[in-house]
């Protein structure tokens, strides 16, 4: 007897669903009724210096960017535009999408820190996300149908789709693709392969990923790429196999649709030094080679669940431009620092107008010092006090609750996980123009509580303005009036 409620009976009424969610969010963007951004930060990234330059928030300029929210909004209103920083309607203009998006694996997933405690380190585990679907695999890909069918949208014409899965739910969303895409645009099925873990004793391990490659149209950006020969190959020569004409390349042979090796590795060592301690984190390697594959210089790239960031880090080395953009608040504090740390080009931090973020703490501040000099002013910021949110739900292990609370009392500064200042703030835009992290190991692992800043002299008064967030992703203000 044929199951009346199976997944497959399922798939058309999902398309359909899907398609007239994307087609609603569309009718609003072309009636200029889309919803728009907000800008959170202009970030100029200055955590190895103290000399802050001059920089206007570049309305009309590319700049990259840095979304918080649930993704089908934010495409919403990258569709629409964003008239505040110039940004022209992004309808046909990425191209490059790769998305990692949940796998339907029914887990949750974590990011760990390390902090300071009163009695040694200890580590808090929070949850990042949770891959877990009302109605199971229908739900999951009812959530996935429409942003699929919008990145279509945002795609340029020689545009690319890579969707990075697994054995989970490639095959399911594979259907999807091919009715968006049509099957005469899937490319190829990429098997990402790595090694590590243990061996169950009654199947295979599970050891590779799919990466499904779509393009908009018959027509795409492709940069062939190579590999290394092998030992026997190059001892042997192709001419003893293949004949006279045959020569080896010197680039090597031509990369296949299976990837391995150490460029491509997984992250498996904790003490790696790009290991972020997030379940999901993909190396860069991987990025750097989808993207050199299928896109050029200056092109733009997208990543609408862009976890720890690596699409951004790594299409910035490569000379791409960038967005990306993640719900979870833990994994967009984590693409921040890692983009602070590369000392990355100046981007927005935006999330959707209506967007609330998690509770505020209180933040005090030690009075700032101007000294001024040759047509420059040194500014000392210095941290006072740090207040964590009362309503702050901690669902932690109560060993891990306590050394959270002996810390809150003993050092509360602490928990701060990032903080910046504006050292000119106009109380519409956060201009970020100096910041300190906390690292992941030994005297890093408490941010420095003193800025010292090197800014272009004003006459009269300035407004210094201090924004931090804590380890938990709450994020607290505060600012002074300063003179010389």
């Amino acid at each position: 007897m044929i199951m009346q409620n199976s997944l497959i009976t399922k798939l058309p009424q999902i398309a359909v669903a899907g398609r007239k969610e994307a087609v609603k969010i569309i009718e609003r963007v072309e009636c200029s009724q889309g919803v728009s951004l907000q800008i959170d930060e202009y970030v100029q990234p200055l955590m190895f210096g103290n000399i802050v330059e001059n920089g206007a928030v570049p309305v009309g300029e590319w700049c990259n960017r840095l979304l918080y929210g649930d993704n089908l909004v934010l495409m919403e209103a990258l569709l629409a535009g964003d008239p505040a920083t110039g940004l022209l309607p992004l309808k046909g203009k990425i191209d490059l999408i790769y998305i990692d998006p949940p796998y339907a694996s029914r887990s949750n997933y974590l990011t760990r820190c390390t902090l300071p405690g009163c009695k040694g380190t200890f580590v808090l585990e929070q949850q990042a996300f949770t891959d877990t679907w009302e109605e199971g695999m229908a739900g999951y890909l009812r959530m996935l149908y429409p942003r699929l069918l919008l990145m279509r949208e945002l795609l340029s014409e020689k545009g690319s789709l890579i969707v990075h899965l697994d054995w989970h739910a490639a095959h399911y969303v594979k259907v999807l693709l091919d009715d968006i895409y049509g099957r005469e645009n899937f490319r190829n099925e990429i098997a990402w392969c790595y090694g590590g873990g243990g061996a169950p004793k009654n199947t295979y391990p599970k050891k590779h990923d799919l990466l499904l490659w779509y393009t908009k149209g018959s027509t795409w950006t492709f940069n062939r790429q190579f590999r290394p020969y092998t030992q026997g190959t190059l001892e042997r020569g192709l001419t003893a196999v293949k004949g006279d004409q045959y020569k080896l390349r010197k680039e090597g042979a031509g990369l296949d649709d299976w990837w391995a090796g150490k460029d491509v590795q997984k992250i498996l060592s904790p003490t790696a030094y790009e290991n972020l301690k997030f379940n999901t984190q993909k190396p860069e390697g991987l990025l750097k080679r989808i993207i050199s594959g299928h896109s050029n210089k200056g092109d733009l790239i997208a990543d609408f669940f862009c976890g720890t960031g690596t699409t951004g880090a790594a299409a910035e080395k490569l000379g791409r431009r960038w967005i990306m953009a993640d719900s979870s608040k833990l994994a967009f504090m984590i693409a921040y620092k890692r983009l602070l740390a590369q000392q990355s080009k100046p981007f927005f931090s935006q999330s959707r107008h209506d967007c609330t973020y998690p509770s505020c703490g209180r933040l005090e501040l030690k009075k700032s010092v101007v000294r001024s000099s040759a047509g420059m002013d040194e500014i000392t910021v210095e941290l006072g006090d740090y207040i964590i949110p009362a309503q702050v739900h901690l669902p932690l292990p109560v060993k891990v609750r306590e050394q959270i609370q002996e810390l809150i009392t003993a050092d509360p500064l602490a928990l701060i996980e990032y903080w910046m200042v504006d050292p000119d703030y106009d109380g519409k835009v956060f201009h970020s123009k100096w910041q300190s992290c906390r690292g992941q190991r030994g005297e890093d692992l408490r941010v420095d509580s003193r800025a010292i800043l090197l800014v272009p002299k004003v006459v009269g008064t300035r407004k210094i303005c201090v924004k931090a967030v804590d380890v938990f992703g709450c994020e607290s203000m505060a600012s002074q009036i300063v003179s010389n």
